[in-house]
């Protein structure tokens, strides 16, 4: 396992995977759906996971380790029962959908929480807009996913 919390983009990787599933959590209430999504697509497509949480600018240092802590904790509860999935962990500030757009170059997927209806800050569509990589978007307790070109596809939970 890696821990970053540089702010440069994806980098390299060994050849023996495939691109990144990049995991891209927020404070939105999403974040293990999203982590959950990413494993089993990682696992999938036989590539590592990469948690990119993206924290608001000008956080207490307090505050920035119980996101830290919490965010680790959803990605080892997505883990769970995989057998070795390469993963890495980045923390970084910034406006979440510009981050995981640049976090996500070079990557297969990005896997991030569909946008409420009634939210301001639309990271998903941005993401599916401006993404050079696939995104998967997922949503609520349906576990409904919807990848960039906007076909829904109900999942059963199994991969």
């Amino acid at each position: 396992m890696q821990t970053s919390t540089t702010s440069s983009p994806a980098g390299t990787q060994s050849s023996s995977f495939q691109p990144d599933v990049v995991a891209g959590l927020v404070n939105d209430g999403m974040a293990t759906l999203v982590a959950g999504a990413a494993v089993r697509e990682a696992v999938h497509r036989g590539s590592r996971v990469r948690f990119v949480q993206v924290l608001p600018a000008g956080l207490s240092a307090e505050d920035r380790t119980e996101m830290d802590v919490a965010m680790f904790g959803v990605a080892l509860r997505a883990l769970h029962r995989q057998r070795r999935v390469p993963c890495t962990f980045e923390t970084v500030e910034g406006d979440a959908a510009l981050t995981l757009v640049e976090r996500s170059r070079g990557a297969a997927v990005l896997v991030v929480g569909r946008d409420a209806p009634d939210t301001a800050n639309s990271v998903g569509k941005y993401c599916q807009e401006h993404a050079c990589c696939d995104v998967l978007t997922v949503a609520g307790p349906e576990s409904s996913l919807q990848p960039a070109g906007g076909k829904d596809v109900t999942a059963s939970g199994k991969s």
